[in-house]
């Protein structure tokens, strides 16, 4: 979970770290959060958390990814009931929560910040729960007749027998060697 706003040192040109940034940034952009100052705001405090504990030989951008991932579930603590909260569920049941609460468009001051936060918000943390959908029921469906067998019962007696067929290939043959051959004069 992230403090209130401190005074974090604002994110340098370094080229590892601007990655990271745009990296955390993407990630709270798929949880839907849409305002770009807030975005920037909360990227740039979760980099400057992970600059503040530096970790030799650690690439910035997992740095500032498991700094994110840590803050998550601190935030996830403190919104769902005791008893859900395990390490290796607490994220998902978390981003779950997130997704069907429409927490970061809703409440996008509150996402991931400490303080009191409004009882709708931690309710609509609390309430979604994945139902199973609608049961499924087959039904009996004749299959359709094929569109070239519909054609082929809509031509002539005459033309569905194998002899016109035939003279009506040689003719098209006599007609295009007809043509070719009146081409060239």
């Amino acid at each position: 979970m992230i403090a209130e706003p401190k005074s974090y040192p604002r994110v340098e040109a370094d080229a590892a770290w601007s990655a990271a940034t745009q990296r955390v940034e993407a990630y709270l952009r798929a949880h839907r959060l849409a305002d770009a100052s807030r975005i920037a705001e909360l990227a740039a405090d979760i980099v400057g958390l992970a600059r503040s504990r530096p970790q030799p030989g650690v690439n910035p951008t997992t740095q500032a990814m498991e700094t994110l991932d840590a803050c998550m579930s601190a935030w996830f603590e403190r919104l769902l009931p005791g008893a859900e909260v395990r390490d290796e569920q607490l994220l998902l049941r978390g981003r779950t929560a997130l997704a069907m609460g429409n927490v970061p468009t809703r409440w996008p001051g509150n996402f991931l910040r400490g303080g009191a936060l409004p009882m709708e918000l931690v309710q609509a943390m609390r309430d979604p729960e994945l139902r199973p959908g609608p049961e499924i029921q087959f039904r009996h469906m004749a299959p359709a007749e094929p569109v070239v067998a519909a054609a082929w019962a809509n031509w002539p007696a005459s033309l569905r027998s194998p002899y016109p067929r035939i003279v009506g290939v040689l003719l098209m043959a006599i007609s295009a060697i007809g043509a070719a051959w009146a081409a060239p004069l």
